[in-house]
């Protein structure tokens, strides 16, 4: 290996709506994978393939996602930034680049993650906001939300929220959420959830069983029925994606 490969770490955001996804498409979607990678290997001159803390949907957005990559190169984190920045869509930024130790790696250096999900709580839908929230026109009873949100703190086994996906089969759906809050302003509702990792569409899956209980549609104390369960069955309709967002990746 050349004495000047070096990892490095980027901070980046991106609007998912215009994505089919993070990872790369054997069919040739547009990903945002594919667009970091084709940045950076015109950058190096040579190919560079990037890890990611995780992936996110078609529709998912990031404000503050993390990858890690080699390059055998002199420049800078600050050039490589600078680099990033000029040739990549308008729909990605990257907030910050920097040399890190060889032995990290975004994925498996995670400590915790925060989601956050947007709900548009009015009787009219948003033209400005339509990527970025999940409009639900009905009333929704914010203190029966928390309540129901209590019983999925700490380490559980979420099976009953995790989508089946053969290509993402977890074995191990025990997770640890470290909290949840949910706040009104004005007419959004966020729901932020940090755990130590996520199942597949688990923040998804945890916000439409919280709307339905908000909606008055269950009661609250039915949430630790559904986590007992360990059946995706005894949970309640997918939240659609583009309410939700990674906020940031702790290491």
């Amino acid at each position: 290996m050349s004495k000047n490969m070096r990892n490095f770490k980027i901070t980046f955001e991106y609007d998912g709506a215009g994505f089919c996804g993070w990872q790369t498409q054997a069919q040739g979607e547009r990903t945002v994978q594919g667009e970091l990678e084709e940045v950076l290997s015109k950058i190096f001159k040579k190919p560079i393939k990037v890890i990611a803390s995780g992936r996110t949907d078609s529709g998912v957005h990031a404000q503050g996602q993390v990858i890690s990559f080699k390059a055998d190169t002199r420049m800078t984190a600050l050039e490589i930034q600078r680099a990033m920045n000029s040739r990549l869509p308008a729909d990605i930024a990257v907030h910050e680049a920097k040399e890190v130790k060889g032995d990290f790696h975004a994925q498996y250096s995670v400590k915790n993650k925060t989601y956050r999900y947007t709900v548009l709580n009015r009787k009219y839908r948003s033209v400005f906001l339509r990527d970025r929230v999940y409009f639900y026109p009905y009333p929704l009873n914010i203190l029966n939300m928390r309540k129901a949100a209590k019983y999925l703190v700490g380490r559980h086994d979420f099976k009953s929220f995790q989508a089946h996906d053969p290509l993402r089969a977890e074995r191990q759906t025990v997770r640890t959420i470290k909290k949840i809050t949910i706040k009104k302003e004005g007419d959004l509702i966020h729901i932020d959830i940090t755990a130590d990792g996520f199942l597949y569409k688990m923040v998804r899956n945890i916000v439409g069983t919280l709307l339905v209980m908000g909606a008055g549609q269950l009661p609250a104390g039915d949430m630790s029925k559904i986590l007992k369960a360990k059946n995706r069955k005894a949970a309640r309709e997918t939240a659609p994606a583009e309410g939700l967002c990674l906020m940031s990746v702790k290491y």
